[in-house]
C-alpha cells in the first residue's frame, strides 16, 4: 500500500510540473498561427440578442491576403487584388478592384493577439469538442475599458480555439470550429472566381473613406454639421462622409468616440437595442449599452444624431447637451 502511495505522489507531482499554464496555452496558440500558411474548415456561429440566429459558413484562408467565404447565399472571394462577392439567389456578382494594401486575414490572429495584454486568463479545465481534446480557458476583461467574458476550448494538437463562448449582458455569440485543415497547400486557384454564366456583373470601385476635416465634410453634406462644446477629454481625430452621413471621430488614448449625423426621415430609423429613455434639453433620446459602449440617438431639428463610445452616462448626456 505504502508502494502505491508513493507511486501516486510522484506521478501526481509529474503531472502537476507537465501540465501547462493557461499562459503557455496562449503562447503556443501565437506559435501556431505565426506558422500557419494556410487553412480551412466551416464556421457556426450562434448569437443571442432577444432573438437566437444561427449561421453556417465554409471559409478558407492563405497568408498573406487571400480569402474565401461561403454560405447558403452569399459566396465571396478575395485573391489579394479582386474581390468578388455573388449573390446566388440574384445571379449577380459584385466585382471590386482592392486598394494596394494588405487585406485582413481571415483567421483566428487578432483572437489570440493582445490576449494577455487585456485579460485575466485561467485554464478551467479539459473537454472535448468535434471529439478532439481541448484546454477550456477563461478570460476575464483587466479594466474597465474591457467588459466581455469569454471562453476557448483550444484544440491540445493544433492549438487552434475550436470553440469561443462571447458573453456580455444580455448578448451572447458561440463560434464553433469544424473539419479545420492546417497547412492543407490550398492553391492559389482556389481564390480565382468564374462568374457563372448568365451571372450579371457588376464593376465597382473598393474606396478607402478619406479622412477629413469638419470644414472638408461641410462641403460635402447639405445639412449643418453640429460639433460638441463639450467632448468628456476627447480631442478631434478626423471626419468622414458614409452614404450621406457625416462622421466625426473623437479619440483619448486609445478610446474612440464617434459622433454620427444625418438628416432624419420620419420611420426610417431602427430603434435601438434593449434602450432606454433619456431626455436631452426637453428632447427624447435613447441610451443603449452595446459590447462595453455607451450608444445615444436623438434628434435635433430635422437631424438624427448618434454618439457611441466607453462614456459613463453622465459624459454622453453631458455632450449631447452641449450639441443645442
Amino acid at each position: 500500500m505504502r508502494k502505491v502511495l508513493i507511486v501516486l505522489t510522484i506521478t501526481t507531482i509529474f503531472l502537476a510540473c507537465i501540465q501547462l499554464s493557461a499562459e503557455q496555452i496562449v503562447e503556443k496558440m501565437k506559435e501556431k498561427y505565426n506558422s500557419t500558411k494556410d487553412m480551412k474548415g466551416v464556421m457556426i456561429v450562434t448569437t443571442n440578442l432577444g432573438k437566437q440566429q444561427t449561421q453556417t459558413t465554409k471559409f478558407a484562408m492563405k497568408k498573406p491576403n487571400k480569402w474565401k467565404t461561403e454560405d447558403e447565399n452569399i459566396l465571396t472571394i478575395s485573391n489579394g487584388k479582386t474581390m468578388w462577392i455573388y449573390d446566388k439567389q440574384k445571379n449577380e456578382v459584385a466585382k471590386f478592384n482592392l486598394p494596394e494594401v494588405k487585406q485582413p486575414e481571415f483567421d483566428y490572429g487578432k483572437i489570440v493577439k493582445d490576449m494577455l495584454e487585456k485579460y485575466d486568463i485561467e485554464l478551467v479545465g479539459e473537454d472535448k469538442i468535434s471529439n478532439r481534446n481541448c484546454y477550456v480557458i477563461e478570460l476575464k476583461p483587466k479594466g474597465k475599458d474591457y467588459f466581455i467574458n469569454q471562453k476557448l476550448w483550444v484544440d491540445k494538437e493544433y492549438w487552434y480555439p475550436l470553440k469561443i463562448e462571447i458573453n456580455y449582458g444580455n448578448f451572447s455569440s458561440t463560434v464553433e470550429y469544424k473539419n479545420v485543415e492546417f497547412n492543407a497547400g490550398i492553391s492559389d486557384e482556389e481564390f480565382e472566381f468564374k462568374p457563372p454564366e448568365g451571372a450579371k456583373i457588376v464593376e465597382k470601385e473598393f474606396k478607402l473613406p478619406e479622412k477629413l476635416t469638419i470644414e472638408e465634410v461641410q462641403k460635402r453634406v447639405n445639412f449643418t454639421i453640429l460639433v460638441p462644446s463639450y467632448t468628456a477629454g476627447f480631442e478631434f481625430n478626423y471626419a468622414m462622409v458614409f452614404m450621406g452621413m457625416a462622421q466625426l471621430y473623437y479619440k483619448k488614448g486609445d478610446n474612440v468616440m464617434v459622433i454620427s449625423e444625418r438628416i432624419g426621415e420620419s420611420g426610417e430609423s431602427k430603434p435601438l437595442p434593449n434602450a432606454k429613455k433619456v431626455k436631452i434639453k426637453n428632447v427624447d433620446g435613447e441610451l443603449a449599452e452595446i459590447f462595453g459602449s455607451r450608444m445615444l440617438k436623438f434628434p435635433i431639428n430635422n437631424l438624427e444624431i448618434t454618439i457611441a463610445g466607453k462614456l459613463n452616462k453622465e459624459e454622453i448626456l453631458k455632450i449631447a447637451e452641449s450639441m443645442f
